[in-house]
């Protein structure tokens, strides 16, 4: 019935309810006597607070609470999961206390009765500021004296420093034949989802228990950090993550809304709720990518990398998130990608700055090292005169070399240790699939006729399908039905699916007869989450096992029922069997129900249901692979960007759905696409961000994006029972290296040097052809 299930296409069985409008967003959530609750953000860059006025708020028809920084002094600040030892605890407080330090930081909230009242509530409550010194610049911000040190006990405003090293550099640079430097700057943009960030505090569960609905992709680890924000026990807290439309990292992080609600609401005895307006999101919800990487190559005569050294910046903004170092360790612990590079060192700095927080987006660092080396290794064979496919191939690890103990390390994830792949087999598909040779003929054509087309390639390894478990629970009840509780909490990627299918074929059942459940701590008792591409991998390993576990239960209480041994027992098609007599068996539902409390414990049995839990410990990292290929060409009268063609072949190892891979890897490339060519989070001289929405912060649409042909390949990680790994970003990590290299590659014969991601607009990529004295107005 559902051998071979893994590995087919099957359609979402998430997507009716999402597409119907019948899905349950925290804006859903209705309770009776709910209040809502505003929030009042700092409209300054850096200052001192001299004085907060809430008496007119608090006269406000309606209003039922103010709350500021010092009604709320005795709480600890929200926790950086991801701190080196050395680490300054730049921590971030529940609502600002003494001072600001960037534009969008909570102040007070303001509690009423309705969501028009507490808004119109909001706006009158007074701050007098004390302005100071602002520092945006990364370079000056880490200098040893910086324009302004934003916590002065640290004396810096470096909050984390994490080193990599790896043979011997010094001696590499010694001996090279060539040396390459280049620095390479990455902007910052957001992830933007379509669902903002929500809470609902409800305080009125038995015995005051909380329960938060909260938009987020870990709901497991926001008990944990709110039970230790408020000093009380986890068992008083439940939280729920409804559906979640989009998080890409930026709701894997704990903030403070969902400390203050909860305090407010135990205040009142009554729920409140916040929903994040779409121009609070651009200020209140995690930054990312923006960092600096000063990158040197050693090169030996024949083209061979042998060492590269590198000194990278991160803009975390104005406090450590809850996974703030991570992407400074990814991009050092990855620059490297597919190459050998015997010799490397790098040394990354997390730097403070007067924005707003930054943390993990779609790839986490995985983006920022892509764009850095294979920039390099295009410059390495334009300057050196190598074809660039070819440099690429002897520089690259081949499949006998893995595994491949790379020498660095990734916080919270570890030793990065390649396990399986084909690099060189896929970049050598991802060409065929391309028509490179073609394409090379047709851009001459093209160049020749005045035309400015470039052609890109990135190709890359990335961390997927981190630890350190995650938990599968499968029940089968009296029907022969099978629920599934997961810790996975998705939004979005078809995690239900997948599950569904790793459980249907495991108990040999029709996958309409699986429901997965996930999101509620207090339906699935332990749990990890949702990011680093760990749904499929990790979750759906967990549940299999769980399904394998009940599986062998089954067969056993079957042997009893069928009065047969248990080594004459065998399962077909979601059934139990006497071997050698075909139709002699019991069904699913007959045996949970023999399973159950009202009858005996079966004989060799320690527990009744069909009723099993699994934990899925990960012994390492899972590391996926890619190449992506991309063609685009730039309107020399406008300086618009147009991607034409894209390909890209995508090692997850084994594949459980080829159409959500195929659907996660389009999405991701859209993503790359956005933050290459439209959008950028950008800052005046005082520190106020120049994005309020959507009007002035652009998002592709279908219109932009081009037709992909997606090629696969299968890897099997033995890191896994079942040979999965992540396929969840690696879209997006592809295709910032991909794009940002073929634009480097149509500029370059007009003498333009490209040395960041952009953002490539229209006016900026004409400022770049007017200086070189081409395009309109030259």
């Amino acid at each position: 019935m559902a051998v071979g299930l893994v590995g087919t296409s099957v359609r979402r069985i998430e997507d009716h309810r999402l597409l119907t409008g019948k899905a349950c967003y925290v804006a859903d959530i209705v309770l009776p006597q709910m209040l809502h609750m505003a929030v009042v953000r700092s409209t300054r860059a850096h200052a001192e607070i001299v004085e907060i006025r809430v008496d007119k708020a608090l006269a406000y028809p309606g209003v039922r609470l103010v709350l500021t920084g010092e009604d709320v002094r005795h709480l600890g600040p929200l926790p950086c999961i991801d701190l080196f030892p050395d680490s300054k605890p730049a921590l971030h407080r529940v609502l600002a206390l003494d001072k600001v330090r960037y534009v969008g930081e909570p102040i007070a909230v303001v509690i009423a009765d309705d969501g028009y009242a507490v808004e119109d509530a909001a706006e009158l409550v007074e701050v007098v500021y004390r302005d100071l010194p602002v520092v945006l610049d990364l370079g000056e911000a880490a200098s040893e004296a910086p324009p302004a040190l934003l916590y002065p006990e640290f004396d810096t405003n470096v909050a984390n420093v994490c080193r990599q090293e790896v043979g011997d550099p010094d001696a590499a640079f010694t001996d090279a034949a060539h040396v390459f430097e280049e620095t390479f700057r990455i902007h910052r943009y957001a992830a933007a989802p379509m669902e903002t960030r929500g809470v609902v505090a409800d305080p009125t569960g038995q015995g005051g228990r909380i329960t938060l609905h909260t938009s987020t992709q870990f709901p497991h680890l926001v008990r944990a950090f709110l039970g230790g924000v408020l000093g009380i026990p986890e068992s008083d807290i439940r939280v729920v993550a409804p559906d979640v439309g989009g998080g890409f990292g930026a709701k894997c992080e704990f903030y403070p809304e969902e400390v203050i609600s909860v305090v407010a609401a135990r205040r009142l005895g009554r729920p409140v709720r916040w929903i994040e307006g779409r121009q609070e999101h651009f200020v209140a919800t995690t930054h990312a990518r923006e960092q600096i990487h000063t990158m040197r190559a050693a090169v030996d005569a024949d083209g061979i990398v042998t060492a590269v050294t590198l000194r990278s910046l991160t803009s975390n903004g104005a406090a450590m998130f809850t996974l703030a170092t991570t992407p400074a360790s990814i991009s050092s612990a990855m620059l490297r990608g597919p190459y050998r590079i015997p010799n490397y060192r790098a040394e990354s700095l997390s730097v403070l700055t007067n924005k707003t927080p930054l943390a993990v987006y779609r790839g986490a660092g995985h983006p920022q090292a892509v764009l850095c080396m294979e920039l390099m290794m295009d410059r390495i064979a334009r300057d050196l005169g190598i074809d660039r496919i070819d440099l690429r191939r002897r520089n690259m690890l081949t499949k006998g070399e893995l595994p491949s103990d790379r020498g660095t390390a990734i916080v919270l994830a570890g030793k990065v240790v390649y396990d399986t792949g084909d690099y060189p087999g896929c970049l050598d598909q991802v060409l065929e699939l391309a028509g490179w040779d073609d394409r090379l003929r047709r851009q001459a054509e093209a160049r020749g006729e005045g035309r400015i087309v470039g052609l890109g390639v990135a190709c890359f390894v990335e961390e997927t399908a981190i630890g350190p478990y995650e938990t599968g629970h499968v029940r089968v009840d009296g029907s022969g039905k099978v629920t599934v509780l997961t810790g996975a909490s998705p939004h979005g990627q078809g995690t239900a699916t997948a599950i569904a299918q790793l459980v249907a074929e495991e108990l040999q059942i029709p996958i309409a007869d699986v429901t997965v459940r996930h999101g509620d701590t207090d339906v699935v008792a332990d749990g990890v989450g949702t990011f680093a591409s760990r749904g499929g991998a990790i979750a759906g390993a967990a549940a299999r096992l769980a399904a394998h576990k009940v599986r062998e239960k089954a067969v056993l209480i079957a042997s009893e029922l069928l009065e047969a041994a248990a080594v004459d027992v065998a399962w077909v098609d979601g059934r139990a069997e006497i071997v050698g007599v075909p139709g002699r068996g019991v069904t699913l539902a007959e045996i949970a129900r023999r399973a159950t409390a009202w009858n005996s414990l079966p004989a060799g049995l320690s527990s009744f249901n069909l009723d099993e839990v699994a934990h899925h410990q990960v012994p390492g990292i899972a590391f996926a692979n890619a190449a992506h290929v991309v063609e685009v060409e730039i309107d020399r009268d406008t300086g618009t960007v147009r991607v034409l063609d894209y390909a890209v072949v995508h090692d997850s190892g084994r594949i459980i759905n080829p159409m959500i891979v195929e659907g996660q890897v389009h999405g991701g490339i859209a993503q790359g696409l956005g933050g290459l060519l439209m959008e950028e989070i950008a800052y005046d001289a005082t520190g106020r961000p120049l994005v309020s929405g959507f009007q002035d912060y652009f998002l592709p649409t279908s219109a932009e994006m081009p037709d992909i042909r997606t090629g696969f390949m299968e890897s099997p990680t033995p890191l896994n029972p079942y040979g999965m790994k992540g396929a969840g970003e690696g879209g997006t990590t592809g295709a910032v290296g991909a794009i940002t290299g073929a634009i480097a590659d149509a500029l370059a014969p007009l003498g333009i040097r490209v040395a960041g991601d952009g953002p490539f607009t229209p006016p900026a990529v004409m400022a770049l052809l007017r200086a070189r004295g081409e395009g309109v107005g030259a």
